[in-house]
């Protein structure tokens, strides 16, 4: 125990000793990293690290704090707060506050140990504090009273022997862990000897004035500047200190603050070097804290000991105070809400609850002060007395004369927070304080609550010399709705803070409502409206703010009081002015007498400045006419009151001004209603420029009376003048726009003829409804052109004489009208929209809406353009009038029947007429002309017409047309052949050339379609769309009768046939197409003659035939003789079609009409090769078992099952038998069917016959043995020839030849027959390293759609082979698709391409393709496909 003769060294080694014993190393280990983590996140705000520091030295009973930094590197802390004391006296070392001992040494080295704990005089309670030092700084060393000692931690303790191991050293190594132990709880007695000699040296010089100072070694010097420099910018910060006075902070330059107070008023001023910094008026309240609060309390672990059981707790509250002079009023300012924080002595960082003033209390919050504990009791009940509190305080203000009404500016407001008990806690709190306190002084200096006051924002409460306060008191009352508590004497002066919690204000609308009323009436006298007058007159000359012109203060003949606009001063000339009978009101005789007296007379003329005049028409007219001009006129007095106006007008006494307000005056009807000047319009009797009357007299009553001229007997001279007062007072003669720039509500908007639909009932954030609109536009009477159609009969009915025209009739005269004389611009200009809260933007300044127009919406909203049908429509229903729309159309769709010039451009925009039919127009247009049975044939043509535009359109329509055109189809009617209107899906179509199908008819109903339609490219989807049956050929049944081969017209098309190869290869057909011809004349089709050939559908007879075309079972027949001219006009057609070569029909007629020396002049004048020897091919007729075949009997029967191909290639094969290509001579050329003697005109070479398995050009003897493949180098491409495989081979490649035989050159088999060829080639090639080399089809089961059929690994090499096939020898262009080039480009010298030549049993080897397209040894072509060019 530290005792008052011994120093602190024997209590600090032995506190030291206590925490460095620990049982095991890991004990301290743990300790110390506790530690490290609690020092380094209590504090990562540097200011709040200092507030620390500076809140210990004020528990210390410090009056005087010296900061500063030394050395750049020591931020130093002194006080002269209690300490250890060099004569035997009882000390404090580290600002514990009281005498030191053991207990605070140990509580400053301990963790809620302190001496804090239960003084509720310090802040302090945790033990925590000091402990944020070592958050900032690894060495602290702490001097008093001439004594040393330090925290650090460089300083090594004494290794203990029961550790085990022989030092720290061994131990890390052993554990594999870094030794700490928490230097923060021990501290090191230090000689002086070991301080820094800048330290000693500096607290030597100042010892006199210091009792602690703390020497903290920083880890960061430049944040710590900056936090002492933001100190000096927040000197109000240190206000709640208890002790601390004076605080220097010295870096750069030294700065004092200190702070001092007024004892009379409870202020304190904070200085900076002597300067006032700011004042604040300080409230200290003692509070006794409630039993229940004190029971809950206690049974609360979260309270801290000093709070659990205390009767009483202290609340400070500061206001911020200006006070400009010595000897002027003080001024209270609110605080503004980012200076608003909660205080405990120290600042918070706790900036959620906005208060007026700063609020200082025992605040229970996290360490670092940074947030208050909201489920704290202790916080939830300090906060449910702060609005009490603060009431209680300007209770106390206001009757301070300092003060006063100043004291409201400190009402505090409900927080607006969210989830939170302590805003919840204020809110109940201020609800019930705001009601229960009587903190608002009278004008008797009384307090009263909120429900007792009445605000006077009129100062006529102060005016008792002529306002009976009783009587006023008495009227608010009585006008209040409900029950009331108001005090015997009410009434305060306004203050925008009494009004904001909802005191009730007495306003000059309510003071004017009460001098008017009977209560205030009873005991008003004359005295007391002189009075008054003399009152108004001093304040109005002095101040203009009063609105004087609408309050009643002068007394009339009937002793009520009235304004200066509604009373005159009595007309001395006339002798009954001013009597209790007049109509007008006159100033009360004594009050006038009173004003006509010498000292009176400035007051009088004040009056007429201000508006009060004698009784003339003129006076009259301005007094009472004009401010009463939209109620003024009645049925009584309508037309002498115009009169009189009338003669005022032509003696120019009336302003344009006063005519502009006129504008509203009623003037009576037609039809004797009374309606605004501004609305009406001439009647057709005062001859205006357009004459309305006629159309709308039934419709709209605003037509004027003629009886303000016929009363009048005026002449025609009269009628103009008439008409010119009529139109000043804004009668209108024509139809005109109409812009509203005020502001209208939907219900005022409607009233002017806007439809409600137009105007948007939500705002455009879709959370308000609409309020108002401005700059809407429209045009007199539009509204009137909204259809109510009617028959052309009663339109021709229609005399303008007898009776009202219809609404089409108006539209028909409107329209035209108002493109002529109107601009359209005017009317689409934006519209304002005004929504939301009043004092929001939205309902200020409002939302521009564009394309919101109203004329464009009522076109295209409302049926009111005038068509050609006799109807009204909406715009987007009608068509513009073109005449290729007229000739399509005629009568039978709606026009408009409005001329638009072409220079109107912003009309056509706003009515943006259709310039072409919709999708379903064409529709409607169809069913109107089927309906139409008197013109049917006028519409013939017509229907084609609409077939084309259709067929032109059809491609680019969208998916929705697409759709609602499909959902009409199935319900149309279309024109057959035999003029009938059938349903579109009961109709067929004969496809098979272009004439029309009256042959058919008779059978089946057929769609009439002329030539151009049924040539057109999008026929099949105009069919589709409306489900029409397509009928080709095939699908008919063929009747032939005495039918045989054609062999004549056979033989002819083989003797041509070398003329037509050479003619197509100079028309640059494809070589494949070429290739195929002999084979197709020769072997594959038949060709038949028959007498006569007859097709039917479903057993029904449709018509005669001369050729007949087959290509599902490859025939082609003809009517004898096969080269007759009738036969000839669909010959060359079907023959193209079989060749594949259409768009050759004439150059084939030719050849088959002409002979051999006609052909061949022909392509010596065209400079053609004619062919020669080497061109002829004659190809072995194969076995048929009847070549005449009914369509409905097989062609040809299966091939064996042994030559049947596998089985992923037999689901394709047809029946017919594929021809197997050799070359014969003509001797050879036997088959069942005689084929006579060909003569050719050129010499003709046979060969011997040989095998028909292989190409004769490569055809070898068969040998046993297996021999390599020869092998040819043509410019670095390998070629390979398969031959010597396959004879040395003979199973090898069986099924590949079987199929090969049997493939057609575009078939799938080719491409299977060639990857299969390689596939073996490969497998036999690479047979000896069959360990090492791994080859494997792709497509060996099924198609894998990669760019690649093989792939070849060998040597950790991954190699990939595309395989291209063809049967045609001299073939060497083939395609690859975008997948395929970007894998060769990708891949280079691993990818390959194989091109296979299966006849020849051949193929060329293709790598590096990319590098052969450079060095141009290959060449990349694009083709265009026919059905792109098509």
């Amino acid at each position: 125990m530290v005792t008052n003769t011994t120093s602190l060294r024997r209590c600090i080694e032995e506190i030291s000793l206590k925490n460095t014993e620990y049982k095991y190393p890991e004990q301290a280990i743990n300790q110390a990293e506790s530690l490290k983590s609690l020092s380094s996140d209590l504090y990562t705000d540097n200011i709040r690290f200092i507030y620390e520091l500076i809140q210990n030295a004020d528990d210390a009973q410090a009056k005087h704090i010296f900061v500063t930094i030394l050395e750049n590197e020591y931020l130093i802390i002194t006080h002269d707060g209690k300490g250890i004391n060099a004569f035997n006296k009882k000390k404090d070392l580290l600002l514990l506050g009281k005498e030191f001992n053991t207990k605070d040494l140990q509580g400053l080295c301990g963790i809620n140990n302190g001496t804090k704990k239960k003084d509720l005089d310090k802040t302090g309670y945790k033990g925590l504090g000091f402990k944020a030092v070592f958050g900032k700084s690894n060495r602290v060393i702490i001097y008093s009273n001439g004594e040393y000692f330090r925290f650090d931690s460089s300083h090594k303790i004494t290794w203990r022997k029961e550790w085990k191991s022989i030092d720290q050293e061994t131990w890390e190594k052993e554990n594999d862990r870094r030794f700490t132990y928490p230097w923060q709880i021990n501290p090191i007695w230090t000689n002086k000897q070991d301080i820094p000699h800048f330290l000693v040296k500096f607290l030597e010089s100042k010892q006199k004035d210091i009792r602690v100072a703390y020497a903290i070694l920083l880890h960061n010097v430049v944040e710590i500047h900056l936090a002492i420099n933001q100190l000096k910018q927040h000197a109000y910060m240190f206000l709640f200190l208890r002790n601390i006075s004076c605080l220097t902070l010295s870096t750069q330059d030294t700065d004092i603050i200190s702070i001092d107070r007024d004892l009379g008023h409870d202020l304190k001023k904070v200085y900076i070097n002597r300067t006032i910094d700011s004042e604040w008026i300080i409230k200290r309240s003692e509070i006794d804290i409630p039993s229940d609060v004190i029971d809950r309390l206690s049974n609360d672990a979260k309270a801290p000991d000093k709070l659990r059981f205390t009767r009483k707790v202290e609340m400070f509250l500061a206001a911020k105070y200006k006070d400009s002079t010595a000897n002027a009023v003080g001024d209270i300012e609110k605080l503004r809400e980012q200076d608003s924080i909660l205080f405990s002595y120290l600042p918070t960082n706790i900036l959620d609850y906005k208060f007026p003033v700063l609020i200082n209390a025992n605040f229970l919050t996290n360490v670092n002060r940074e947030q208050i504990h909201t489920d704290s009791i202790w916080n939830q009940w300090l906060f449910s007395v702060i609005c009490d509190q603060i009431l209680q305080w300007i209770k106390q203000l206001v009757r301070d004369k300092k003060f006063r009404c100043q004291a409201y500016r400190l009402i505090p407001s409900k927080l607006n927070l969210t989830d939170n008990v302590l805003s919840e806690e204020f809110n109940e709190s201020f609800e019930m304080s705001i009601k229960q306190c009587n903190f608002i002084l009278n004008r008797k200096n009384d307090l009263l609550k909120v429900n007792e006051v009445i605000m006077d924002s009129t100062s006529m409460s102060k005016q008792s010399s002529f306002i009976n306060i009783n009587a006023m008191r008495q009227y608010i009352i009585e006008n209040e709705e409900s029950p009331t508590n108001y005090a015997a004497d009410p009434f305060t002066d306004y203050d925008s803070n009494l009004s904001r919690i909802g005191v009730k204000e007495f306003t000059w609308i309510e003071c004017i409502d009460m001098l008017k009323s009977d209560i205030f009436l009873q005991t008003f006298s004359v005295e007391d409206n002189k009075r008054m007058i003399q009152y108004f007159y001093i304040r109005y000359t002095k101040s203009t703010d009063d609105p004087i012109e609408k309050i009643p203060f002068l007394m009339d003949q009937h002793n009520r009081l009235q304004s200066v606009k509604s009373i005159y001063f009595p007309a001395e000339t006339i002798g009954d002015s001013g009597t209790v009978d007049s109509d007008d009101l006159f100033l009360h005789k004594s009050i006038f007498s009173w004003l006509n007296e010498k000292n009176q007379r400035e007051i009088k003329q004040w009056l007429k400045d201000i508006g009060v005049d004698e009784r003339t028409d003129l006076a009259y007219f301005r007094k009472t006419i004009i401010p009463n001009a939209s109620s003024y006129i009645t049925l009584k007095n309508a037309i002498s009151t115009i009169k009189i106006l009338f003669t005022l007008f032509r003696k120019n006494a009336i302003t344009k001004k006063e005519l502009e307000d006129l504008k509203k005056l009623k003037l009576l009807t037609t039809r004797g209603a009374l309606v605004a000047a501004e609305q009406c319009f001439f009647s057709d009797r005062y001859e205006p420029r357009l004459p309305l009357e006629d159309y709308l007299a039934e419709k709209e009553d605003k037509f004027l009376s003629f009886d303000y001229i016929s009363s009048s007997n005026c002449t025609n001279e009269n009628l103009g003048e008439w008409r010119q007062f009529f139109a000043a007072l804004g009668i209108q003669e024509e139809l005109r726009p109409i812009t509203f720039y005020r502001k209208l509500t939907s219900y005022e908007a409607a009233g002017y003829g806007f439809f409600e639909k137009y105007l948007p009932a939500t705002s455009p954030n879709g959370r308000h409804t609409v309020d108002a609109f401005s700059g809407l536009s429209t045009i007199s009477f539009m509204q009137h052109t909204k259809s109510k159609n009617i028959d052309q009969d009663i339109i021709q009915l229609y005399s303008r004489s007898t009776s009202p025209l219809d609404n089409y009739i108006f539209a028909n005269f409107f329209w035209p009208y108002v493109i002529k004389n109107v601009q359209a611009e005017i009317l689409t200009k934006k519209i304002t929209i005004y929504w939301g809260h009043s004092n929001k933007r939205g309902a200020i300044d409002g939302t521009l809406r564009d394309n919101a127009d109203y004329i464009s919406w009522f076109v295209n909203n409302v049926e009111c353009i005038p068509t050609t049908a006799t109807t009204c429509e909406l715009a987007s229903n009608v068509l513009v009038d073109s005449k290729e729309l007229n000739d399509l159309c005629s009568k039978y769709m709606k026009f408009t029947s409005i001329s638009l010039p072409k220079e109107k451009i912003h009309w056509q925009k706003i009515f943006n007429f259709k310039s072409k039919l919709s999708v379903i127009d064409y529709f409607d247009l169809l069913d109107s002309i089927r309906f139409d049975e008197k013109n049917f044939n006028d519409n013939l043509d017509r229907v084609q017409n609409i077939y084309s535009h259709i067929l032109k359109e059809i491609y680019y329509w969208s998916s929705d047309e697409r759709q609602r055109a499909e959902r009409r189809a199935k319900s149309s009617y279309l024109l057959t052949e035999n003029m009938q209107w059938k349903l579109a899906s009961d109709i067929y179509l004969y496809m098979e050339d272009n004439r029309a199908n009256n042959g058919l008819n008779d059978a089946i109903p057929c769609l009439r379609l002329d030539f151009k339609n049924r040539s057109d490219l999008h026929l099949k989807e105009f069919l589709d769309l409306f489900n029409i049956k397509q009928i080709k050929m095939n699908n008919l049944k063929l009747v032939d009768a005495k039918s045989s081969p054609a062999e004549h017209f056979r033989r002819k098309l083989i003797e041509i046939s070398p003329f037509l190869k050479k003619w197509l290869q100079v028309s640059a057909v494809s070589t494949d197409t070429i290739c195929t011809i002999d084979r197709k004349i020769q072997q594959e089709y038949a060709f038949i003659e028959s007498e006569s050939l007859q097709l039917f559908y479903h057993h029904n007879f449709i018509r005669q035939t001369n050729v007949y075309f087959d290509s599902k079972h490859k025939q082609l027949y003809v009517t004898r003789p096969w080269d007759s001219e009738t036969t000839f006009i669909d010959l060359p057609n079907k023959l193209c079609l079989l060749l594949n070569i259409q768009g050759f029909e004439k150059n084939l007629r030719f050849l088959l009409k002409g002979t051999i020396e006609e052909i061949r002049k022909h392509f010596t004048s065209n400079e053609m090769e004619i062919p020669t020897k080497k061109d002829i091919i004659i190809l072995e007729s194969l076995p048929k078992t009847d070549i005449i075949i009914q369509t409905k009997v097989p062609l040809a029967t299966e091939t064996s099952d042994s030559n049947k191909p596998s089985r992923s290639v037999e689901n394709k094969q047809t029946n017919s038998i594929q021809s197997k290509e050799t070359l014969s001579t003509t001797n050879n050329l036997k088959s069942t069917n005689p084929t006579p003697t060909l003569s050719y005109p050129f010499p003709f070479y046979g060969f011997t016959q040989i095998p028909t398995q292989l190409p004769i050009e490569y055809a070898e003897p068969p040998t046993e043995v297996w021999r390599k493949p020869t092998t040819f180098v043509l410019d670095n491409i390998e070629l390979v020839d398969m031959s010597s495989i396959a004879n040395s081979t003979p199973g090898l490649f069986h099924s590949i030849s079987n199929i090969a035989g049997q493939c057609d050159e575009l078939d799938l088999y080719t491409g299977r027959a060639g990857e299969e060829m390689v596939y073996q080639y490969l497998l036999n090639e690479h047979r000896d390293h069959s360990s090492s080399v791994n080859v494997k089809w792709l497509n060996e089961i099924r198609e894998s759609h990669l760019p690649y059929d093989i792939i070849l690994k060998k040597n950790d090499k991954t190699f990939y082979i595309e395989v291209k096939t063809t049967r045609t020898c001299n073939q060497h262009v083939f395609p690859l698709s975008i997948n395929q080039i970007e894998t060769f480009l990708q891949l280079r010298e691993n990818y390959f391409i194989y091109r296979v030549y299966l006849d020849k049993k051949k193929f060329v080897v293709l790598d590096n393709i990319r590098w052969r397209l450079s060095q141009k040894q290959l060449a990349c072509l694009l083709q265009i496909l026919p059905s792109l060019t098509n």
